[in-house]
């Protein structure tokens, strides 16, 4: 069996989290170095059967942490949608710098989070192509 994947200096957010941001998060998403839209800071890891979240809540403090089984994930998406839109991004997308959704069901209901993977503000890049790779190839060995 494979070792884990850990993606340090992850960013998530809710899809909640990204509908009910103010004015204060959007400016600060967008002023240089600063992270893009998110509620979580921390550090984010892929096994064979889930996708585990460990860090902190940056908006109320204290500890936050999340486990989604890869059976439980429904749907991947990389790039701006309905929710995280493209203004909601200081560069606009245009540097292929985009967020991962991820659609999952949790305690029999849809859940959605963004996510910007090992994400570095100096070189404004994160490994959210590595992670959609990574976790559509275990999505699959669960639905064969």
């Amino acid at each position: 069996m494979p070792a884990a994947t850990t993606y340090p200096h992850s960013l998530l957010a809710f899809k909640e989290d990204i509908k009910h941001s103010g004015l204060i998060d959007w400016i600060k998403a967008h002023t240089s170095f600063m992270r893009p839209l998110h509620r979580y800071y921390g550090v984010l890891e892929v096994n064979q059967q889930s996708l585990v979240f460990s860090g902190s809540d940056e908006k109320k403090g204290g500890h936050f942490g999340l486990t989604v089984p890869i059976s439980d994930i429904r749907d991947l998406h990389l790039g701006f949608d309905s929710v995280f839109k493209r203004i909601d991004d200081r560069s606009l997308g245009i540097f292929h710098f985009v967020p991962l959704s991820i659609h999952f069901i949790t305690n029999g209901k849809e859940s959605t989070v963004y996510v910007f993977a090992n994400y570095s503000s100096l070189i404004r890049q994160s490994d959210n192509q590595e992670l959609f790779d990574e976790l559509n190839t275990l999505m699959a060995t669960f639905r064969k």
